[in-house]
This record gives structure tokens, C-alpha cells and sequence, in this order.
């Protein structure tokens, strides 16, 4: 692969902010690569929009857990609307995410790509499935504390948390869809590019949807 990575955090159907942050980065598809942390989808208004671009240009995705819920047939009030907003398309589009890795491993740039995290003392490959797309803490301490690499793993799902940047580790979730920024990284350069939210789209506290 002789493409830089462009990997980005959490979108959550935020599609205006994530051409935000393209444009923001000077994302070019001749010289980058795209890829996405998981939760493409739900609680923003344009999951259907998110998923075509992640498309049209052939990014690497891992499955996050809103994905994961959708996929199992979870009816809470916005994955309900992206299940109407890709209407004719669910199957189909359910049947793309299946296909998709719960991680990715990039050799050549000493690098691991999940949605939640790692669990302590596994490699990605020992994980559940459960661990790789919905991980935090471990006891009261966040699961990256005993990541030890050799490889830096970039991560998202945990907005509470935001930004990470550690040495071995790089959280990417900085809670767009709650009106915070979304957040992606240069591969391995290193930079850091966001873009701030349009609005907030989904709030935490009442748990309902802005739109």
C-alpha cells in the first residue's frame, strides 16, 4: 500500500461534517487512502449519504457498534430512521456490513485500526467480537493502560472521552454528533485534522435525536 491514511473517527450520519473534514485535510483519493474507525451510522440525519461516500471511495471500514445493532435488528427511534432512510437498500446495505472486519492491521505502517479498543493482554485476533466494537474501561481504567504495541492502535467510541493521543495509542472519538468535532488522522505523518459540528444532533442527556 503506497497510499498515506486518512482515518477518520466516529461520523455517525454527520455527512456535512465529514465533507468538512475532507475538504479540511485536502483529502486527495489519488494519494490517500480512506479509512473509518466504525459508527458510520445513527443519531446524525444522513447515515444513507455517509455509507455512499464510504463507497465511492473504496475506504477500509471497521464495524462499530451502531453498525453491529443495526445489523441485529435494533429499533431504537434514529436507527429506525436509517433503517427508513436506506429503504430499498437495507438489505443490501446490511449485507456490505457484514462483510466489514472488526479490525485492520496495516504491517507495513505498524498500525491497528478498531472501533472500541483491545483487551488487555490479548492481541486484536484473541479479542470477542463484543471487546473489539465496545470496550472502555477494564475495572476502572481504560483498556489502552496496558497496550504495550508494538503497533499504535487508533480507535474511536468514546466520545465522553475524546481526543487521544498517546504514544501507542490515538482515540479519534470527539463526539461530532453531540455537537463536538470530528476528528480523523494522517497515517503515518501523524497530523490531526477536525472539523466542528454543524449543530448538535443528538443530545446524551435527553438521549433524542436535534433534527
Amino acid at each position: 500500500m503506497n497510499e498515506e491514511l486518512f482515518v477518520v473517527g466516529d461520523v455517525q450520519g454527520c455527512y456535512q461534517e465529514l465533507l468538512d473534514l475532507l475538504a479540511a485535510a485536502r483529502f486527495d483519493r489519488a494519494r490517500h487512502r480512506l479509512v473509518f474507525v466504525g459508527d458510520l451510522i445513527n443519531r446524525g440525519p444522513r447515515s444513507k449519504e455517509v455509507l455512499a461516500l464510504a463507497r465511492a471511495e473504496d475506504a477500509l471500514v471497521v464495524v462499530g457498534n451502531h453498525e453491529e445493532a443495526l445489523v441485529s435488528g435494533y429499533a431504537g427511534e434514529t436507527m429506525s430512521r436509517v433503517r427508513a432512510e436506506l429503504g430499498d437498500a437495507l438489505d443490501e446495505t446490511i449485507a456490505w456490513i457484514r462483510t466489514w472486519p472488526t479490525f485492520l492491521r496495516f504491517e507495513p505502517l505498524s498500525l491497528i485500526v478498531v472501533h472500541a479498543g483491545i483487551a488487555p493482554g490479548k492481541r486484536p485476533e484473541e479479542c470477542t467480537r463484543a471487546e473489539l466494537t465496545r470496550i472502555r474501561t477494564v475495572g476502572d481504567k481504560p483498556w489502552f493502560d496496558a497496550w504495550r504495541g508494538p503497533e499504535t492502535v487508533v480507535f474511536g467510541h468514546w466520545a465522553k472521552l475524546g481526543k487521544v493521543d498517546r504514544p501507542l495509542v490515538k482515540g479519534l472519538d470527539t463526539g461530532c454528533v453531540y455537537g463536538g468535532r470530528l476528528t480523523g488522522i494522517f497515517w503515518p505523518r501523524g497530523e490531526w485534522v477536525s472539523a466542528p459540528a454543524r449543530q448538535q444532533w443528538f443530545d446524551p442527556i435527553a438521549h433524542v435525536a436535534r433534527w
